[in-house]
């Protein structure tokens, strides 16, 4: 298959689960986005199989886009944007406020080496009340709390 085809079944994905709705959605980290779009990926069937079954909306934030769009092979980029064109998958920016408690969130995590996409998705938790997360990074989000309190509900994908 190639690279647009395989981006066009992932954006299918996507859109099916989508479109058929959840109580609430899930936020989506690098690591399955990377798994995803990148067929070597050791994860990339476990995430496509999740991808097909899932039934919500995706929310993410820019810095998971980068960081996935450097990891992935250059064909597969023009996916990744696709994906965000296409609404899809709802992507959620700070504003001042937000980029405030990220500050706190980075002082109160300096221990972890957090990086920016993980901080903001822990902001971007607290300003929606999404607690469930679609990640690979099992060990940072078993540390990182809402609000300081609650635990991140982890989609393993195995």
């Amino acid at each position: 298959m190639t690279a647009g085809g395989r981006a066009r079944v992932a954006k299918a994905r996507v859109a099916g689960a989508s479109a058929l709705g959840a109580d609430q959605g899930v936020l989506l980290d690098t690591g399955p986005l990377i798994a995803l779009y990148a067929r070597d990926d050791p994860k990339h069937a476990s995430v496509v199989s999740w991808m097909a079954t899932f039934r919500g909306e995706l929310h993410t934030v820019q810095p998971v886009l980068t960081e996935a769009a450097y990891f992935v092979p250059v064909r597969t980029r023009a996916a990744i944007a696709d994906l965000a064109a296409s609404g899809r998958l709802s992507l959620h920016h700070p504003d001042a406020a937000g980029y405030s408690r990220m500050a706190t969130l980075f002082a109160k995590y300096a221990d972890q080496s957090p990086d920016w996409a993980d901080m903001e998705l822990v902001w971007l938790a607290e300003a929606t009340g999404i607690s469930r997360i679609a990640t690979l990074d099992i060990a940072d989000f078993s540390v990182y709390r809402i609000h300081g309190r609650k635990r991140f509900e982890l989609e393993l994908l195995r």
